[in-house]
């Protein structure tokens, strides 16, 4: 994730951490599963292995495609399957599968896009492809 830049993963998992221990409440992860990208059987393991020492419920939420704009697809329901299986089965981490709702009104989550105007052609948009590139 573009984001994931300026918040380092290791130390994100110490805030977690510190968090949880102060809170003692379970942590919910929302995590977007992209086709070919971080979908398969080996990111399930690395994910798992990443929380096994917290109290966590992972959401795991099919990509919702964005027009032609989009360069990721949606990942399968067997491979979001198999990557709930891992981690439910040899992690012991309560996952659940978001419901897709909205696609076909561009409504779903990630699909509520900004446009702006595009300065290379006349009257055009282009959408923007991360939030963060946003400057007001």
């Amino acid at each position: 994730m573009p984001a994931a830049r300026a918040f380092p993963l290791a130390k994100l998992m110490n805030a977690l951490q510190s968090y949880q221990n102060a809170s003692k409440q379970t942590i919910f992860i929302e995590y977007i599963m992209l086709d070919g990208v971080n979908d398969q059987e080996e990111h399930a393991h690395k994910l798992g292995k990443l929380l096994e020492n917290f109290k966590a419920v992972v959401n795991l939420i099919p990509f919702n495609p964005i027009g032609s704009a989009s360069t990721f697809k949606t990942s399968s329901d067997q491979s979001i399957k198999k990557f709930q299986k891992v981690l439910r089965g040899i992690y012991s981490i309560r996952t659940t599968v978001r419901q897709e709702m909205g696609q076909d009104i561009a409504g779903a989550c990630g699909q509520l896009v900004v446009s702006l105007p595009d300065e290379r052609s006349a009257g055009g948009a282009t959408l923007l492809s991360d939030i963060e590139d946003l400057r007001i």
